[in-house]
């Protein structure tokens, strides 16, 4: 008998080296090199959120990066993290990550939504549109608070334009 000892008590579970390999090819993300799962991850996003809720944004972007660092594939989480951009008023880099949270996940309605009033903060009127539409196409009961602010936003746009149309052109001297 041998007293070698026993690296893990799974003879199936693959190595730390193993998993390092895993890591560097992309085909694991740090969060399951680290053996974290989905609802550890979620339970520090609901941290995070609270964080968010009480007004400490600098604490809640923190974790939002370790999360989307740890989960980057996460669409959620890069949807949060463009939350807590908006929050800290930095909009290019929420811009970005919703705009990344899309790209993983093309019916994330929150980020659809959050995207599209970016969009109208920087006067691009007809992406914000499609981004609306998109939000009202996936949830058309506007179940989600975010549906529910885009159809108000989408109404007030139509008021807007309505009120344009019917306005008397300015008069030239």
């Amino acid at each position: 008998m041998s007293q070698t000892p026993q690296t893990s008590s799974n003879p199936t579970a693959p190595s730390q080296a193993e998993l390092a390999q895993r890591l560097i090819a992309g085909d694991i993300t740090p969060a399951q090199f680290l053996g974290l799962s989905q609802e550890q991850l979620y339970v520090i996003a609901t941290t995070a959120h609270r964080l968010l809720a009480q007004g400490q944004t600098q604490q809640a972007l923190t974790l939002f990066k370790g999360l989307v660092a740890a989960s980057p594939y996460d669409s959620v989480f890069h949807c949060n993290l463009a939350a807590a951009y908006v929050q800290a008023e930095l909009y290019s880099e929420a811009m970005e990550e919703y705009s990344r949270a899309i790209q993983l996940n093309i019916a994330n309605v929150d980020a659809l939504a959050g995207r599209s009033e970016l969009l109208l903060r920087e006067g691009r009127v007809a992406e914000a549109l499609n981004d609306l539409q998109a939000v009202l196409r996936l949830d058309p009961k506007a179940e989600r608070e975010t549906t529910q602010r885009a159809r108000t936003t989408l109404v007030l746009l139509n008021k807007l334009a309505d009120s344009a149309e019917t306005a008397e052109p300015p008069k030239q001297p």
